[in-house]
């Protein structure tokens, strides 16, 4: 038996170590880090969540997985997490490592399903279905990678784009409200910023809907951990944009070997006249290129159309689905067959 099972909240703080080496064998992915991925387990896992670990083997590997239904299994995917929780110290394009892991899953395990995989930093690199494997495309997603200067960038945006921003940041700044854009890096700023940006997020749809960020629930705490760990290591920083000394919009990021994730936006929806959040992104990047420590801006979720107004840099990540039996994938194609 290569692959050892272990409750995921009990064992996951003891093999962390274990954890990053197999991230960092691969693209060292700050989302896949043990830090994120510790906090997940601490805020949004149940005591179902089972760890991995294949550590004996000559290609290690570690996987979160949970059981959805007797013989269907799945990464851990929390909403805070936009990439799968699978881990291999080498890519595994064969499926050698995931078949293993199907046959020793407790039980008789019939499927596993490896969610929202990046085709640039997935341990499954599948190009297509093959054999038993199945992969299905997940949503497409944007990035920005910073090349040349911010003006050569600003002038490949829409004309509709570059005009409205400077129509609302005008308008501001004839009411008086000078856009300034403000970085939140030491640990010590993080609990006011996150109280901040609950404030923004609880004002809108996502406040009537109580699915807001706050300071008291289990999304505001695992921000504020999460901000105030990367922080401390230099890989943190809240961005707020003000308006007339006000917060009105914010940024959660991580950043690693060049790479910048937005993890999530809010802003004062009672001030979309001058559409604070997009004010704030052009100040961002154009930061972003005057540095020149950031190379690549992920947004890793969706493509909305207000992404796609910021860059043409669409990828697609993907599912890959695991059956054991071709009965199982018969079966399941047929449920889905129009009647």
């Amino acid at each position: 038996m290569s692959w050892r099972f272990e409750p995921a909240k009990a064992f996951f703080e003891g093999a962390w170590k274990d954890w990053d080496s197999n991230n960092q064998a691969g693209a060292n992915h700050i989302l896949l880090d043990s830090g994120f991925v510790g906090l997940l387990l601490r805020h949004f896992a149940n005591d179902k969540i089972i760890l991995a670990s294949r550590l004996d083997a000559a290609e290690k590997g570690m996987a979160l997985l949970v059981r959805k239904r007797p013989g269907f299994w799945e990464t851990f995917q929390p909403g805070q997490a936009p990439l799968g929780m699978l881990l291999l110290e080498r890519p595994d394009s064969s499926g050698q490592a995931l078949s293993e892991l199907l046959r020793e899953l407790p039980g008789y395990a019939l499927q596993l399903s490896i969610l929202q995989q990046d085709p640039d930093y997935t341990s499954v690199p599948l190009d297509q279905s093959q054999g038993p494997f199945e992969r299905l495309d997940h949503i497409p997603t944007a990035r920005i990678t910073l090349r040349g200067s911010f003006e050569e960038y600003w002038q490949q945006r829409g004309a509709n784009l570059r005009h409205d921003v400077k129509r609302r940041r005008k308008r501001a700044m004839e009411r008086g409200l000078d856009p300034q854009l403000v970085a939140r890096r030491t640990s010590e700023d993080i609990a006011d910023a996150i109280r901040e940006f609950g404030r923004l997020e609880s004002s809108g749809w996502k406040g009537k809907e109580g699915t807001a960020v706050a300071s008291d629930n289990s999304q505001g705490r695992f921000y504020r951990e999460l901000l105030e760990h990367f922080c401390a290591r230099g890989e943190g920083v809240i961005y707020q944009l003000l308006l007339g000394g006000k917060v009105a919009a914010s940024e959660l990021c991580l950043m690693r070997n060049g790479m910048m994730v937005l993890l999530k936006t809010a802003y004062d929806e009672t001030l979309d006249k001058f559409s604070p959040a997009v004010l704030m992104h052009e100040d961002i990047f154009r930061g972003l290129y005057e540095e020149g420590r950031v190379k690549v801006v992920e947004f890793y979720g969706r493509v909305t159309e207000w992404e796609a107004r910021w860059t043409q840099e669409i990828r697609t990540l993907y599912h890959i689905n695991l059956f054991r039996h071709g009965w199982v994938r018969a079966l399941k194609k047929l449920r889905k067959a129009p009647a």
